[in-house]
C-alpha cells in the first residue's frame, strides 16, 4: 500500500503478464509435471519388482523330478483357484451392493417426487409463550417445569431363578403321554445316553430344549424351504458307459423319456418351481426344459452357469468305464469316479476332445478367463468352484421363498449334497444318484436339512437304477 500527497492510501496496480509469458510459464509447469509423473511411474515399477522379488522368489526348478514338478504345479493351481474364488466373491458382492444402491437411489428419487416439503420458518419460542399460545386465557400462572419433574425409580423385577434341567423329566413324560397327538410313535420320545440316535445335522443344538439326554421328536424340526436336485436324463455317452464330463452331449431317447416322466411325477405331487438353475451343458439344460414343459411351467426363469457343470475328468474323457476297470482295476476306477480328493490325470492339447471343449463359444461367457478353466478336477475341487455360486446366487433365491430346482449332473449334485448334509469324505464315495430321479431336500431357515433326502419315484426302479450306475465302473463279465 502507498500513501499519496492527499493522505489517502492507494493500491498499487498489479503487474501485467503478457500472453506469451503466461503461455511460456504454463508450458514449463506442464513439462515439469510430466517429468515428475514419469519419475513416479518408474519408481512404482521398481518398487513393484522389488516387492515381487521378496514375496515371490524365482522357482528353483533345476534338479526336480517329474513328480516334484507335478506337485508344484498342483500347488500353484490350488493357490490360483483360491485367488479366483476370492475375486469372484468380491465381484459378486460388489455387483450385489451396486444393485442395492441403485434400487435405493430409485426409491429415493420416487419419494422426492411424491413428498413435497413445506417451507417452514425457524422461530424461537419460549416454553411460557408456547403454553400461552396453546392454553390462551386459561394460562394465567407461570409454570416451573423443573419443580414439577417427577423422579421415577425403576422397580427391580423379581425373577425366579429356574434350572431347565429340573423340567427335563417332566417334559419327557409329557411328550410320552401325548405322542399320539403329535403323530409320533410312543417309543420315539425316550431318554438316551447320547443324542447320536436322532437324525439331524447339529441336532445337539435342538436337544438342549429338552435336556441333553432327551431325544428331539422329528415333528419339532420344521421344514421351511424345499430344494430339488436333479441329475440330467440319460445322455448318449451314459448309454455307451463313457466318461462324458465337459463334452457336450444331447439326451438319448431314454433320457428324454426320463425327463418327461420326472416332470409328470412332480406335477402330480403339486410342486411348483419359482427358479431353475442348470449348467451350460446341453443335457442339463434340455432336461430342465422337458421337466418344465411336462409340468406346464415353461415360463419359470432358468439361469445357467458353468459352475454347475459336471466334474472335469481330464484325460479320462471319452474312455469306457468298464474297459478302464479291466486295465486299471475296479478300485482305481472307483477312486477316479467317486473319490473326494482324488484327481484324474489332466487333459492336454493332444487329447482328441481338447479342442472341442476349449474352443466352444459357451466358455467365453464364464466369469473366469478361458485359460483358467480346469483341466481336471476332484470332487473337492467341484465343490470349491460350486460354493461361491451357491452362496451368492442360489441361496438368496431359496431364502426369498422360491422353490428351486437345480438340474445339473451326478457329481455337482453329490458335491452339493455333501455340503448340505455334512457327509464325510469317505461316505460320499458311496452316494449314488441315478439319472432323471429328483431328490427332495427339506431345509430349515438356515438351509440345514430337517430330514434325510428323499428320492422321488418308484423305489424299486430307483434302486435298480442306482445299481446300474454303480456297475458302470466294474469289469464287463463278457470281456474277462
Amino acid at each position: 500500500m502507498a500513501i499519496n500527497v492527499t493522505g489517502f492510501r492507494v493500491k498499487k496496480p498489479k503487474p501485467k503478464i503478457s500472453a506469451s509469458r503466461r503461455l511460456y510459464l504454463k508450458t514449463k509447469i506442464l513439462k515439469k509435471a510430466s517429468t515428475l509423473l514419469e519419475e513416479e511411474k518408474k519408481e512404482k515399477v521398481i518398487e513393484r519388482e522389488r516387492i515381487l522379488s521378496e514375496r515371490l522368489p524365482p522357482l528353483q526348478l533345476s534338479g526336480l523330478s517329474l513328480q516334484d514338478l507335478q506337485t508344484l504345479c498342483k500347488e500353484l493351481h490350488r493357490k490360483i483357484d483360491g485367488v479366483d474364488d476370492d475375486r469372484y466373491n468380491v465381484a459378486s458382492k460388489v455387483a450385489k451392493n451396486e444393485k442395492e444402491v441403485a434400487d435405493l437411489s430409485h426409491k429415493i428419487f420416487e419419494l422426492k417426487g411424491k413428498m413435497k416439503r413445506p417451507n417452514l420458518k425457524r422461530v424461537r419460542v419460549s416454553a411460557e409463550a408456547m403454553l400461552g399460545a396453546l392454553l390462551g386465557s386459561r394460562h394465567k400462572e407461570s409454570i416451573d417445569f423443573k419443580a414439577n419433574l417427577k423422579t421415577v425409580k425403576k422397580e427391580e423385577e423379581k425373577r425366579e431363578d429356574t434350572d431347565w434341567r429340573k423340567n427335563v423329566d417332566a417334559m419327557s413324560v409329557h411328550y410320552m403321554r401325548h405322542s399320539s397327538t403329535f403323530g409320533i410313535e410312543p417309543g420315539f420320545v425316550a431318554r438316551a445316553s447320547s443324542i447320536s440316535r436322532i437324525w439331524r445335522p447339529d441336532s445337539h443344538r435342538l436337544s438342549v430344549l429338552f435336556g441333553c439326554r432327551t431325544l428331539v421328536p422329528q415333528i419339532f424340526l420344521m421344514s421351511k424351504h424345499k430344494l430339488f436336485l436333479l441329475r440330467h436324463g440319460e445322455g448318449a455317452w451314459n448309454k455307451e458307459n463313457r466318461f462324458c464330463s465337459w463334452v457336450d452331449q444331447k439326451l438319448s431317447e431314454n433320457g428324454v423319456l426320463e425327463a418327461k416322466e420326472c416332470g409328470r411325477m412332480l406335477k402330480q405331487h403339486g410342486y411348483e418351481f419359482g427358479r431353475v438353475f442348470t449348467s451350460i451343458l446341453s443335457r442339463s439344460v434340455q432336461t430342465a426344459w422337458l421337466v418344465l414343459e411336462s409340468m406346464g411351467q415353461e415360463w419359470v426363469p432358468i439361469t445357467k452357469s458353468w459352475r454347475l457343470n459336471e466334474r472335469h475328468y481330464g484325460a479320462l474323457i471319452g474312455l469306457n468305464r468298464a474297459e478302464m476297470a479291466l486295465n486299471h482295476g475296479e478300485e482305481q476306477v472307483k477312486l477316479w469316479r467317486r473319490g473326494y480328493d482324488v484327481t484324474p490325470p489332466p487333459i492336454d492339447e493332444s487329447h482328441p476332445y481338447y479342442a472341442q471343449i476349449y474352443n466352444d463359444r459357451r466358455y467365453t461367457t464364464c466369469d473366469v478367463p478361458k485359460d483358467e478353466l480346469p483341466k481336471t478336477e476332484s470332487l473337492k475341487e467341484v465343490l470349491d468352484r460350486l460354493l461361491p455360486y451357491w452362496n451368492d446366487v442360489i441361496v438368496p433365491e431359496i431364502k426369498s421363498g422360491q422353490t428351486v430346482l437345480i438340474s445339473a449332473h451326478g457329481n455337482s449334485c453329490r458335491a452339493l449334497l455333501k455340503h448340505l448334509e455334512g457327509i464325510s469324505d469317505t461316505d460320499i464315495v458311496n452316494v449314488t444318484l441315478p439319472t432323471g430321479v429328483p431328490v427332495l431336500l427339506e431345509l430349515d431357515e438356515n438351509l440345514r436339512p430337517v430330514k434325510p433326502r428323499e428320492l422321488l419315484g418308484d423305489q424299486a426302479k430307483i434302486q435298480a437304477a442306482i445299481k446300474k450306475v454303480e456297475d458302470q465302473g466294474k469289469v464287463d463279465e463278457g470281456k474277462k
